[in-house]
């Protein structure tokens, strides 16, 4: 019971409110009252204000204190937890955007299966928006976003960046390499992926978002089975591109007008589990083998249009 109650205020004190708790734990409000009210009997203490008009959470003085204690028992619980069902074996949840996983990180999950067979992955593809959530309620160890956050309990740092090009089917007017002009480039014919705030502020600038006939996508692997005709064109990571040449009919040249960077940035939470940071360590001396400096090496398994 304390246990469930102690993982219970940890839940109130991040979600801030008694209701959104009961939401996100799949409880009543009434269960989770009860729940808060045991707790304190048991410490002997009071841990939430009470009163008329009090919606939003508010801690009391020994709630503040308590709070660092229970973060520190919910990860000790867990811990138990992930040792009592899968015995000593490590684990790790890892999220990523769709792009990063066809075309960059099959390489690394590659690798870490094939040396580290007792280490349990689950991998997941999801939008950038999800993941800072995901990773502050621990329902990720690791994760891969193009949008860049504060939160307080998560680590957010750079992993990698790559120049953007212009994609498009091979053509006898142009080749790999050559620039283009960004009014060169009909908005009639993009199919577009709005890779971030910075890049999509910069598109914007350039071609009307409004455009109607404008394609777009939420996905890069996408583009490689929509593009369909010379006039056809995307703005793409460099990465990206040099695998969509190596393997099929592309070509893809730089702006004049650079565009900014294709960033991504690697989260964690600030107070990994031991088991997740052995996890961590790990997939950090395998990433060294993915990069070459600040050149991506892309994943070149894929099939155009599978």
């Amino acid at each position: 019971m304390l246990s469930h109650a102690i993982d219970t205020f940890v839940t109130i004190v991040r979600t801030g409110s008694l209701s959104a708790a009961a939401a996100e734990m799949n409880l009543t409000q009434t269960t989770i009252s009860k729940r808060i009210k045991a707790l304190e009997e048991e410490l002997g203490m009071q841990l939430l204000e009470r009163g008329k008009g009090i919606r939003q959470v508010k801690l009391t003085a020994s709630g503040e204190e308590f709070s660092r204690i229970a973060e520190r028992w919910s990860l000790l619980s867990r811990e138990v937890n992930i040792l009592s069902s899968q015995g000593p074996r490590l684990s790790l949840t890892i999220g990523s955007v769709d792009s990063l996983n066809v075309f960059v990180f099959p390489r690394l999950y590659r690798a870490l299966h094939e040396e580290h067979p007792s280490l349990k992955m689950d991998i997941v593809t999801l939008h950038s928006y999800e993941m800072y959530d995901m990773i502050e309620r621990r329902q990720l160890d690791l994760a891969f976003t193009l949008r860049e956050r504060s939160m307080p309990n998560v680590n957010v740092e750079v992993f990698f960046s790559s120049p953007m090009v212009v994609l498009s089917l091979q053509s006898g007017r142009a080749g790999s390499g050559r620039k283009v002009r960004p009014q060169a480039l009909s908005a009639d014919h993009e199919l577009f992926v709005p890779w971030g705030r910075q890049f999509d502020a910069w598109h914007d600038r350039w071609w009307d978002p409004l455009t109607p006939s404008r394609i777009k996508l939420d996905s890069g692997h996408l583009i490689l089975s929509m593009l369909h005709h010379p006039r056809q064109w995307s703005i793409v990571p460099l990465w990206l591109a040099q695998a969509a040449a190596s393997k099929g009919p592309f070509m893809y040249r730089e702006l004049t007008d650079a565009a900014p960077p294709y960033t991504c940035y690697k989260l964690t939470h600030k107070q990994p589990t031991v088991s997740t940071g052995r996890s961590l360590e790990i997939v950090a001396r395998h990433c060294t083998e993915l990069f070459d400096g600040d050149a991506v090496k892309p994943y070149l398994g894929w099939d155009r249009g599978g």
